[in-house]
């Protein structure tokens, strides 16, 4: 169960730099994340990330938000998630 929440959030933390990436941008703060997965630190991961999108206002498709949901949920970790902010949420088929 916990392996499929690392998963879900490297999925998510690809195509957050991917999008970046095709704007010519670079967040490095993302690799942190993924790093933090890694050393098994998931639950803070989560949380980071959400700070991170949030800091860098980088759009989040609503389909990454409920996978995002999904692996706090299994790592019993939701709470994180009161500080998200809806504003940078977009629908799946928009383009960012």
């Amino acid at each position: 169960m916990k392996s499929s929440a690392d998963d879900i959030i490297r999925v998510v933390v690809d195509a957050l730099e991917q999008r970046a990436s095709a704007r010519g941008e670079t967040v490095r703060v993302l690799g942190s994340v993924r790093a933090l997965v890694a050393n098994d630190e998931a639950e803070i991961a989560v949380d980071y990330l959400i700070n991170t999108v949030n800091s860098f206002r980088l759009a989040l498709r609503q389909g990454e938000y409920d996978r995002l949901v999904s692996a706090a949920v299994r790592l019993d970790y939701a709470d994180c998630l009161t500080d998200f902010d809806r504003q940078v949420l977009v629908p799946d088929d928009e383009d960012e």
